[in-house]
Formats: C-alpha cells, sequence, structure tokens
C-alpha cells in the first residue's frame, strides 16, 4: 500500500517559493547576461559538510541562524519537516552541480544536488543552494534533507524526490 505525499507537498511548494528569491529569474538569454555567481563547486561542497556535521547538534532556531543566509525560510522549511518528525541522517552524497546565475534581483550561486536518507531511513533527493552575496559561501535555506529545490533551478524541475512522514511509525528505507 503506497502511502500520501500530500502533506510533504506543502513543505515543497512554500521552499520553492521561499528559494526562488535566490535563484535565477531567467527569461531566456539577453544581450547583457549577467557573469556567473564566484561559488565554485568545492565550495559549495565545504558549505554542505560544515551544515551536514552542524545539524544534528544544533536546535532548529541555532541550526537557520548560524547556517543559512535565508533564515526565515529556513526557519519555516525546518519546521514543516520537523513536523513530519524528518531529520537529518548521514552524509548524503553529490549528485551534480550547476551554476545559478546573478540576476538584478538576486545573488546567484551553486546549486547542488544530493542523494540522502533521513535519520529514519527515508530516500530523499534535494537541491542544495549556496550563495555569497556577501562575500562568504553560504547555504541559502540549509535544510538538505527536506527533498525541495530551487524554483526555476538550472538542474529541472523532476529531480527532487520528497521523504514521507518518518512520525508515528517506523520509516522503511
Amino acid at each position: 500500500m503506497r502511502r500520501s505525499t500530500t502533506p510533504l507537498a506543502l513543505l515543497y511548494v512554500p521552499l520553492l517559493l521561499a528559494v526562488s528569491a535566490c535563484s535565477s529569474d531567467s527569461d531566456g538569454d539577453t544581450s547583457d547576461p549577467q557573469p556567473p555567481a564566484a561559488v565554485s563547486e568545492k565550495q559549495a561542497k565545504q558549505v554542505l559538510d560544515r551544515v551536514v556535521a552542524r545539524a544534528p547538534k544544533l536546535t532548529a532556531a541555532q541550526f537557520c541562524k548560524e547556517l543559512a543566509y535565508q533564515e526565515k525560510a529556513c526557519a519555516y522549511t525546518r519546521k514543516q519537516a520537523d513536523t513530519f518528525c524528518l531529520k537529518p541522517g548521514p552524509k548524503p552524497r553529490v549528485l551534480r552541480s550547476a551554476v545559478v546565475r546573478n540576476t538584478e534581483e538576486s545573488a546567484g550561486g551553486r546549486v547542488l544536488e544530493i542523494e540522502g536518507r533521513t535519520a529514519g531511513g527515508q530516500r530523499y533527493v534535494s537541491e542544495f543552494f549556496v550563495t555569497a552575496p556577501k562575500g562568504a559561501p553560504q547555504a541559502s535555506v540549509a535544510v538538505y534533507w527536506s527533498g525541495a529545490g530551487l524554483g526555476d533551478s538550472p538542474l529541472g524541475q523532476d529531480n527532487k524526490v520528497l521523504p514521507q512522514t518518518e512520525c508515528g511509525h517506523r520509516a522503511r528505507g
């Protein structure tokens, strides 16, 4: 019997809206393209490593304040993940990455497509966005285990996998 994913759709849609504020609003090629954001794949992976290492040690409020550029979007996303009893598991693996270009409205950066498992064993595929509007690379939202991604992602729209709720039962992997 398949479990419904409807509750987690609530997690996915608001995150797309929140994160798209930092993503590319590409209308196609323009005559004056913006240069790529200055976040390398190596830098983005270092940010991911730091977030993964710190995530289990911090409260939700500390997590967002310390690790996320978009603190309010992080707090909302973390609260949604907590509502579904989703906790970070082992370090995810990076599947691929892409540059997110700067726009007039937002800073670009780099998005990592990551695959992993929550602490309860649920599989997810998320997009982890790293930006550097203040110079140092930083996770935009940082809740990497949610299965959410960027709006207008350069990696496509159909690559995310949302984990199932882990409340009230033992998750199976």
